[in-house]
């Protein structure tokens, strides 16, 4: 019974890696932000100036037709810690590849980045804000979703509503430093995809040409983010 309810969730539309990597998309994520704030912010430099330049959002820019940087800003991180705790919050969630395949993965993570980025701008309109919290939320938003539809055991699903009510705590605590709409926006995103693969859309073929959008559109948002500069004024 078991093995029946496993092959029902589990669906691979992607054959093994060479190497049976079984998270390529989330080790790619994670690789590529490391790089981005160890290599492009290390030359952009920390400062606001500097983390604008590297791709962090600022809705005046977004304005000002940069909408590149809806998704270029998960990638950009303001400290090492920022970027040490959310690298580790992303590879602890390695195990939606895992369960759903690396392009709902890749779609869950870059929609649920994008999203969390536009519900931002309207929440903050002169804050510079910039990683991967949405992205991150959206797969936590995954996991919430596949207990609560029982893949998982109770104590599981109990574990995973306990850390959603202590990062809603840290959100209320820290309403003027942390972006909770992306969290939230990622969180309720990342549910509802992961529901909607669920039930209706269990189509291989729509969700990988859905992962090459989103991986195509987070490289040419990186590439447009290094071609562009900033407005003279800036």
């Amino acid at each position: 019974m078991m093995w029946r309810r496993r092959r029902v969730w589990r669906v691979r539309f992607l054959p093994p890696t060479p190497y049976g990597d079984p998270a390529p998309a989330g080790w790619t994520f994670l690789l590529v932000t490391v790089f981005w704030y160890l290599i492009v912010e290390t030359i952009t430099g920390k400062s606001t100036f500097g983390l604008l330049r590297a791709g962090a959002l600022y809705p005046p820019l977004v304005e000002h037709g940069q909408w590149f940087r809806v998704l270029s800003t998960m990638f950009v991180h303001v400290s090492l810690w920022h970027i040490l705790v959310n690298m580790i919050s992303l590879w602890t969630l390695f195990a939606v590849e895992q369960a759903l395949s690396t392009p709902v993965f890749i779609a869950l993570y870059v929609i649920s980045g994008a999203v969390g980025s536009l519900l931002t701008l309207p929440i903050s309109p002169d804050q510079v804000s910039a990683g991967a919290s949405g992205a991150i939320f959206g797969l936590f938003g995954a996991m919430l979703a596949l207990a609560l539809m029982g893949m998982f055991p109770p104590y599981v699903r109990n574990q995973l509503l306990m850390v959603l009510a202590v990062n809603v705590v840290i959100d209320i605590m820290n309403l003027g430093t942390i972006g909770w709409m992306a969290h939230l926006g990622g969180l309720a995103t990342g549910m509802a995809l992961t529901y909607g693969f669920a039930k209706w859309l269990r189509n291989p073929r729509f969700w990988t040409v859905l992962a090459w959008i989103c991986s195509l559109a987070c490289g040419l948002s990186l590439v447009w983010d290094l071609a562009t500069p900033l407005p003279l004024s800036w």
